[in-house]
């Protein structure tokens, strides 16, 4: 497991402060969930901490390592959205399974259901 930090995120669109200093600490087996109204910034959080959007300033830390500027492919995690609308064909657990079974982690995540 791994413990996550945020500090001072801060995460511009345009002119648009859409996540204003925020800091958080999720320990080793911790479970959070980002409560908050729409446009709040829950999301654009999320995405940051995949990689898929650049922080204007803060730093992301996995265990210690800056991970602020990696790419999401080095990054060791994944992301399911809300809306599953690229495989709507497949089932919820499918679409939650299927990234760990392309990097063939499924059997790891079949136990745990």
């Amino acid at each position: 497991m791994v413990e996550v930090t945020i500090e001072n995120l801060n995460i511009m669109y345009g002119d648009f402060h859409a996540v204003k200093d925020v800091n958080l600490k999720i320990k080793d087996s911790e479970i959070v969930t980002l409560l908050g109204p729409s446009g709040c910034g829950k999301t654009s959080i999320l995405r940051s901490l995949a990689g898929f959007v650049e922080p204007s300033s803060g730093h992301i830390l996995v265990d210690d390592e800056d991970i602020t500027h990696q790419p999401p492919q080095e990054r060791d995690m994944g992301m399911i959205f809300q809306n599953y609308a690229l495989w709507p064909h497949m089932s919820i657990m499918s679409n939650v399974i299927y990234g760990l079974k392309i990097r063939k982690n499924a059997l790891r995540v079949m136990k745990i259901f």
